[in-house]
């Protein structure tokens, strides 16, 4: 019966399998200078037919959180025709500081003469790369004010960058695309399909030609821009995409750089299913550290981890529901992002967690007290383990795992192994064989059957615990349940086959 249930699904699979992924035939993504502060992600998007490719840029400056937010949900997006090239967070060490620059404005440096020693020259000789692959390109800002053809008040006039779009010139021949193009014309056309998106006229964008390759230009130093450099020396159409640092919310920052984005992927021909507009809060789950070369630890935010001198720590991942643009900062030791970095523990420390510029979460690492919880006595399937605390366990099929003690022999200790339910109105789970099919689903972390707590308590006071991750339930093809985002298509394909045979 359960054979043919699975042969069921599995055909079900191949017959939905093409509808599924009709839209986003690939998607690539690569990481560059990863764990170090300048990070730099690159995402690429392929459709099914050939069409034009769009080079995005966000976070080239890192106080404008409209673009490099806004990209990272563009990523979401299933292209029919053309590609996308989305570089999220171009100037990481801005991003996590949200200042405009660290070595100099990122956006003045798009020329020809090298820097070697400059910080920011790996990130630029890859951006630059990026750009002859490119045949369309958008360079996401913030700004403030609203642009308007005319002076109406302070915040409103000719020379405010907010909610605008910026052109370097007007009509070009463009040798990549092998035809004439007035951006002039090009970019109000856009410009006017926006603001159909946009229910308040105060928010409208403006167009803005600023010329910058003309000989007698009032902005020479646009001549050091991303969008000029693509424009003159890669001969592609090139656009600033400014949202308004005045704008009510960073919500309305996001909706309004991707409802842009959307009427240039129109204008140029692109098919698409655009991504749900919808911007997530970012909230940590736990930390995993990685302690003297061997031991994983997994704590929420705000837990203290306890050391011995000399103890060596990683911060190895970060869960949360946002997978890229985290970063770990150790106070006072390394530099702005400790990610995978070996720390040697002599005295208290501190961690901080962030998604791009926001504090998500901090940890505290403290010496040993008299009385700590160290370690605990697992057996698994007949096999005595030592697992630190805080640490997890990984249970095949059909195994089981008991509690036995803890290190150092602690009196008033009680076990609750969450979700377990055997033996209902019972204080403590210690001594118990428990096995996967007897921890109810909905106490599991996000109810998904993947991650179950075990919390230790030390007369009535939470002294530490682990984590239980039953494989079978909590994977599919090795990547762990809680990373199978709800609604994705891989979550849904690993409901499908768990539902065959669990």
């Amino acid at each position: 019966m359960k054979i043919s249930r699975l042969i069921c699904s599995f055909l079900f699979l191949l017959i939905l399998l093409p509808l599924v992924t009709g839209f986003g035939l690939e998607m690539k993504g690569r990481c560059y200078f990863k764990g170090s502060d300048h990070e730099l992600e690159v995402i690429r998007i392929s459709g099914r037919k050939p069409g034009l490719t769009l080079l995005v840029f966000g976070g080239i400056h890192g106080d404008e959180p409209g673009g490099y937010f806004s990209s990272e949900i563009l990523s979401g997006i299933k292209l029919e025709r053309g590609n996308l090239i989305i570089v999220p967070r171009v100037n990481f060490p801005g991003v996590m500081t949200n200042r405009r620059e660290i070595y100099g404005d990122m956006n003045r440096k798009f020329i020809d003469r090298e820097y070697p020693d400059d910080p920011d020259s790996g990130v630029l000789e890859v951006l630059k790369s990026l750009m002859r692959e490119a045949d369309i390109f958008i360079n996401q800002h913030d700004a403030y004010g609203f642009h308007r053809d005319k002076y109406i008040s302070k915040n409103y006039n000719p020379y405010r960058y907010g909610q605008s779009l910026i052109v370097d010139t007007g009509k070009f021949y463009s040798k990549k695309l092998g035809r004439e193009i007035n951006l002039v014309e090009v970019g109000r056309r856009i410009v006017d399909r926006t603001n159909k998106h946009i229910k308040k006229k105060k928010y409208y964008f403006g167009f803005w030609n600023h010329n910058s390759v003309a000989e007698n230009t009032k902005f020479v130093e646009m001549q050091k821009s991303a969008t000029y450099y693509a424009l003159v020396r890669h001969s592609i159409p090139a656009f600033g995409l400014e949202t308004s640092k005045d704008l009510p919310t960073l919500t309305h920052k996001i909706r309004h750089q991707l409802f842009m984005i959307k009427e240039i992927l129109n204008e140029f021909g692109f098919e698409y299913r655009f991504p749900s507009f919808s911007f997530k809060q970012p909230v940590l789950y736990w930390v995993e550290f990685i302690k003297n070369g061997a031991d994983i630890i997994r704590v929420n935010s705000n837990t203290n981890v306890r050391l011995a001198a000399g103890d060596r720590l990683k911060v190895n991942a970060v869960f949360g529901n946002y997978e890229t643009g985290l970063s770990a900062d150790i106070l006072k030791w390394g530099s702005l992002n400790d990610m995978d970095k070996e720390f040697i523990f002599r005295k208290t420390a501190r961690i901080i967690f962030k998604k791009n510029q926001l504090k998500i979460g901090r940890v505290n690492l403290r010496p040993y007290l008299d009385g700590s919880l160290r370690e605990i006595l697992v057996d698994v399937n007949g096999e005595e383990r030592v697992i630190p605390n805080w640490g997890k366990i990984d249970l095949a099929g059909g195994q089981y795992f008991k509690i036995e003690g803890v290190r150092p022999v602690l009196k008033g200790v009680k076990v609750d192994v969450r979700g377990f339910s055997l033996r209902p109105g019972k204080r403590d789970d210690a001594g118990i064989e428990i096995y996967p099919r007897d921890l109810i689903e909905k106490y599991s972390f996000q109810k998904k059957g993947g991650v179950y707590f075990v919390k230790i308590y030390r007369s009535g006071v939470l002294a530490g615990g682990f984590q239980v991750c039953p494989v079978a339930r909590g994977t599919y093809e090795g990547q762990p349940i809680e990373k199978v985002q709800p609604g994705t298509f891989h979550h849904w394909l690993y409901r499908a086959i768990t539902a065959s045979h669990l």
